[in-house]
């Protein structure tokens, strides 16, 4: 195939074949419009006229723009100018790749209208390109000579990974990745018939901006992306949100791996690079009365920890200054630490042996930014000991119970408080503190949800029993014994157990038993052991078994609407009539997709309702509007109702506190009605909690799922909105309300899911694996910089996660015309911690406006005192009007910025 010239394009022609604004197919752009859609729309213009002149082109914009979607944008024009074009997309790991490919499956799903040759046939439109994503080069190398794909994903970590465990134990590490990386090079341009890949993609940029660094990465970088002459890549398009990350010199390291440098040997000046190579333009989110960017609804908070009534932590923390001056002292008058480094800013060390001493090199392999020793980790270790010795105690560091209290609710019943106001996300930097952080948040709420089991079963002595439950740290033993000691064993108990199949193995905990929700462990049923199983866990099975009638409480109406059934089946089990309620009335539902199901074989006596018809009539307005907006698709929307169905049913009974309100529902009834048939008690049952559903958590929680059912489908998760066939097991993991992130935190999009999702977990703690690439926004607004950030870079790559275009924010900001992003900086008042909080604090409010910029000259990662002023905490950001600035640099249309030759697709 002869060499294709890209041409130019304009905003106009782009915006006949890509529609930003999803939903809303009357859009048409203007050149007036500042909308995101309109800026989103002249960045993929103003990207590929860039890369056809000069073969790079570098997305800067600020975090949150969708520069993901404008980048699948030119991959999409790129195919349809090139059907056959080989395209490479590199992330930083495993976890954003998938991202990038459920991204670009929507992305044809509800953007792209330029015709019918990127997708298969189908209502999904499923892409016709399989994202094939490969974790080390030697597989990607290996896929691309067998040339069986077109669109190939592997990671920035890669880079780090190309010398095996032995080769690394002696010789120049570094130069081994070199040479690996060379080969690599070799095998794909000769195997893509060297000319390189047509457009190879970047993500975060800035991982590229130590060009000059001895790390392996920077070494291999070098010769896998090639040198000139010989580039991997025909068009290179980097994204980044911070390209001058730590300094301006950030911005020549990293184009300076794709363009050729001047033939005199000159450095261009950064602002000449990216007026030639980058956009830059700054977040605008529409809210009721107008535009608004992030100085408008931005607010930081401080959250001083004292020792007050705490004297042996005052004690230990004078100590442990008192040693760290004296043995910085004798190493080096003048030291300066950097910004959050110091371990006892975080925690109080880690004990010997624990599970965060072993993950450690994971982590730091990952990140130099999350680590496992510092200077004062020796003094820490001899301190803790001695407390361990005198007080038979951990000591405690204060920061943790001012956490504590600014991220659990008092009653988690109070259904006036919205859920999303439960969702926090907290960045450390130590590791041990993702862990200890996790076990304390929920050892609180264990607390709180105890509580309310321990006040339905209503004993004598209430707090007394609770306190020595809590003493025998929630056991099922003691609640067996002590706690439902009036229970009355259903009837149906027994039959329920008896499956095989109903021992759970709760996945994801990898040996963190003790970091999770002892009182949600009492709803599982265990595999063996003397109390395998409980009230609770009995209870819970009722809810899920199909040949169970309290299984209809969680089944959707049988119209979707309110609807009731009436009718089950029954069959012949061994010497026994086995009934079938669930799978009945799956079949009665079924009938409505327009598949053909057999009649029940039996009949209630009454109608029986569920929950969601109860609940139904009294939802809100536009809640409801989205559900009859999906069953007046016809078998498609009814298949959305039957998968939102599966979802919620999954969050109610793993991912919530809605399980222990059914529960003590249940035990407060079984109280005062005994007997009875099953029907009968159903139905008394479904008498008895009606009153109560208006002011409730499964209300409050079923509405917050349904409104954001769609994006998460959409935008979280790989699973097809109308899939019903395939199962939420990924949310059975989910049983702790807070959980951690960090690189042995096992599969971190189950996280992600349940984080942007009304379920658990509620309390995010994450190291910065979570700090780039990563969307938290749909239900989150507040943030905790628990271990200080190291840079302004780091602080708004964090902050980022959650500030972003359709998310908690925008849509306060849509809704109520205002809004506010709260970040949280917890501090240890009267210390050094307060010190170094205070000189980040000023230095980073001098450089944002120039880091807006891409103009401020660098930022020294050091704590340097002399910048600390009595009056700081003026200096933290609130929220203020105007601050509207220009873009640094805007997509531009006119001469010299447009190729003279038109773009010319083939389709």
């Amino acid at each position: 195939m002869r060499e294709i010239d890209w041409g130019g394009l304009k905003p106009e022609q782009v915006a006949n074949w890509i529609n930003f604004d999803a939903g809303n197919d009357a859009w048409q752009y203007s050149g007036q419009d500042i909308s995101m859609p309109a800026r989103q729309i002249e960045g993929v213009a103003g990207l590929w006229n860039k890369l056809s002149m000069h073969n790079v082109a570098l997305l800067a914009d600020e975090v949150g723009m969708g520069k993901t979607f404008q980048a699948l944008g030119i991959i999409a024009l790129l195919w349809k100018l090139k059907p056959n074009a080989k395209v490479l997309v590199m992330a930083p790991r495993e976890d954003i790749c998938h991202q990038w490919a459920r991204e670009y499956a929507a992305f044809l799903r509800d953007h792209y209208k330029g015709g019918s040759h990127l997708t298969c046939n189908g209502p999904e439109k499923k892409p016709l390109h399989e994202a094939q994503i490969y974790k080390r080069l030697r597989e990607l190398s290996d896929a691309v000579k067998e040339g069986s794909g077109q669109f190939y994903f592997t990671t920035i970590h890669s880079l780090s990974n190309l010398v095996e465990w032995q080769d690394k134990q002696s010789g120049d590490v570094a130069g081994k990745a070199q040479v690996e990386a060379a080969r690599i090079h070799r095998e794909l341009k000769s195997s893509l018939g060297n000319k390189g890949f047509d457009l190879v993609v970047v993500d975060e940029a800035h991982y590229f901006r130590n060009a000059d660094g001895g790390s392996q990465r920077a070494k291999a970088a070098r010769r896998f992306f090639g040198e000139v002459g010989g580039r991997l890549g025909q068009k290179v398009l980097l994204l980044t949100a911070t390209p001058s990350h730590s300094s301006l010199r950030d911005i020549a390291s990293i184009l300076g791996y794709f363009i050729d440098p001047p033939a005199d040997g000159s450095q261009p000046a950064p602002d000449k690079l990216l007026t030639q190579y980058a956009l830059r333009r700054l977040r605008l989110m529409q809210g009721a009365e107008g535009y608004r960017n992030k100085y408008n609804y931005r607010h930081e908070k401080t959250l001083p920890a004292s020792f007050h009534n705490n004297p042996e932590a005052e004690m230990f923390f004078a100590l442990y200054q008192k040693k760290l001056v004296q043995q910085q002292g004798h190493k080096s008058g003048g030291r300066r630490f950097l910004y959050g480094y110091l371990e006892g800013f975080e925690s109080v060390g880690t004990q010997p042996g624990s599970a965060a001493s072993a993950t450690a090199p994971l982590e730091q392999e990952h990140s130099a930014q999350a680590f496992s020793g510092a200077p004062d980790t020796g003094i820490l270790t001899q301190l803790t000991q001695l407390h361990r010795e005198y007080f038979q105690s951990h000591p405690d560091h204060p920061k943790y119970d001012t956490l504590m209290l600014e991220c659990q609710p008092e009653d988690v019943f109070d259904t006036r408080i919205p859920l999303q106001e439960h969702k926090h996300l907290v960045f450390v930097r130590r590791i041990a503190s993702v862990r200890e952080i996790t076990q304390r948040m929920n050892a609180d709420s264990d607390l709180k949800l105890a509580r309310r089991i321990v006040q339905a079963w209503r004993p004598e002595d209430s707090e007394r029993l609770l306190k020595g439950w809590q003493k025998k740290n929630w056991s099922r033993a003691f609640f067996s014994r002590y706690v439902c000691q009036q229970t009355v064993e259903e009837s149906d108990d027994q039959d329920l157990l008896h499956d095989d199949d109903q021992a759970q193995a709760i996945d994801g905990l990898e040996g963190d038993e003790k970091l999770a929700s002892h009182i949600a462990d009492l709803f599982v049923v265990k595999k063996q052991g003397k109390d395998r199983s409980t009230d609770c866990s009995n209870f819970s099975l009722r809810l899920r078994k199909p040949d169970s009638l309290f299984s209809l409480l969680l089944e959707p109406a049988s119209d979707y609407r309110k609807g009731g059934y009436t009718g089950y089946d029954r069959k012949r089990v061994g010497e026994r009539n086995r009934d079938d309620y669930g799978g009945a009335a799956l079949r009665a539902r079924l009938v409505l997709h327009g598949e053909h199901a057999s009649p029940a074989g039996e009949q209630y006596e009454e109608m029986m309702p569920t929950l969601w018809g109860l609940m139904y009539e009294g939802l809100p307005d536009a809640t409801r509007r989205r559900l009859e907006a999906w069953l007046a698709l016809g078998p498609h929307g009814r298949a959305i109702a039957e998968n939102f169905a599966n979802y919620v049913k999954a969050g109610f009974l793993f991912a919530s506190p809605v399980i222990i309100e059914l529960y003590s529902w249940f035990t407060e009834f079984r109280r005062q009605h005994a007997g009875g048939d099953a029907q009968r008690r159903y139905l008394d049952f479904i008498d008895w909690l009606s009153p109560r559903l208006h002011d409730s958590l499964i209300r409050q929680y079923f509405i917050a799922a349904l409104d954001c059912f769609e994006q998460i489908c959409g935008k979280i998760t790989a699973h097809g909105l109308a899939d019903w066939k395939k199962d939420w097991r990924i949310l059975t993991s989910l049983q702790s309300p807070a959980w951690y992130a960090s690189s042995h935190s096992g599969d971190r999009r189950r996280l992600i899911l349940g984080f942007n999702s009304p379920f658990y977990p509620n309390v995010l703690v994450a190291t910065s694996v979570f700090q780039e690439g990563v969307n938290l926004h749909l239900q989150c607004s507040k943030v905790h910089h628990y271990g200080i950030a190291w840079t302004p870079g780091d602080n708004e790559q964090r902050v980022g996660r959650v500030d972003r275009l359709f998310g908690r924010v925008n849509r306060q900001l849509q809704e109520k015309g205002e809004a506010e992003l709260a970040i949280h900086y917890p501090y240890l008042a009267q210390s050094f911690d307060q010190e170094q909080l205070a000189s980040f604090v000023l230095l980073k409010y001098a450089v944002e406006a120039r880091m807006d910029a891409c103009r401020h000259t660098s930022f020294d990662d050091e704590i340097d005192l002399r910048h600390v002023a009595d009056d700081w905490k003026r200096y933290l950001r609130t929220p203020v009007k105007g601050m509207n600035s220009a873009d640094p640099f805007p997509a531009c249309f006119g001469t010299g910025s447009v190729p003279l030759e038109a773009y010319n697709p083939s389709e």
